[in-house]
């Protein structure tokens, strides 16, 4: 199933339920994972030592 199969089924089930605190539920579980996303940074500093290691002379060749 693609994603846009899965966002059309979701607002399916979504648009089936009578609950209004289900509801509230699910936006407050979306605008988490939006807020998640947004604030996820990649830092690939900290990841230069074992890159280093493990290819030390690639990069050594690639810096001349």
């Amino acid at each position: 199933m693609s994603v846009a199969e899965m966002k059309l089924a979701a607002i399916n089930e979504i648009s089936k339920l009578d609950s209004e605190a289900a509801v509230k539920e699910i936006l407050e579980h979306l605008a988490k994972m939006s807020l998640a996303k947004e604030n996820k940074t990649l830092n690939l500093s900290q990841h230069y030592d074992k890159a280093v290691e493990q290819y030390g002379n690639v990069l050594q060749k690639l810096a001349q």
